[in-house]
């Protein structure tokens, strides 16, 4: 009977004492995190004025633009510069080029009417939008004004770049 109730003893001392241990609890806060960045791609159509036999009236066309940002909400600016045309292109009047020297007067702008120069934001504006994980697009409209001299026969162009900032 002694070793009975000294077994007894032992199995209540070991059920007992991972409750004893088991008195108190410690908690944390595990914080979790994820940040989402914006980025944005941009692709263009040409503006072609096409095959012209004179300069004398205006010539219009147009192009595109399309931004596509990864996220939605995320705001992004469009500007321009003044091309890379060697006959001294600015945004206030961008130059197509024909050999070293022959240039025909051009300019880019933001609406039909060709009154909003599309630029930098120093001269011209930029274009503004906010992203929605989609491709967006806008028209560039182009003019080759009217009246300017005659001029050699040839192909002129020009290269524009146009920059997204996000």
């Amino acid at each position: 009977m002694n070793k009975f109730k000294t077994s007894l003893l032992a199995t209540a001392l070991l059920v007992v004492a991972p409750m004893a241990m088991a008195a108190g609890s410690a908690s944390t806060s595990l914080n979790v995190t994820l940040t989402l960045e914006n980025t944005c791609g941009i692709t263009a159509s040409p503006v072609n004025f096409g095959t012209q036999t004179s300069l004398a009236a205006d010539i219009d066309a147009t192009g595109s633009v399309t931004v596509t940002c990864t996220s939605t909400g995320g705001v992004y600016n469009v500007a321009f510069n003044g091309g890379a045309a060697a006959g001294g292109g600015t945004i206030a009047q961008r130059k197509l080029l024909n050999g070293a020297s022959n240039t025909i007067d051009y300019n880019l702008y933001t609406t039909a009417g060709r009154t909003v120069l599309l630029g930098d934001g120093t001269t011209g504006v930029v274009v503004s939008g906010t992203g929605n994980g989609a491709a967006q697009a806008f028209t560039v409209y182009g003019r080759v004004a009217g009246g300017q001299n005659p001029k050699p026969v040839g192909v002129y162009t020009d290269v524009v770049t146009a920059t997204v900032s996000f």
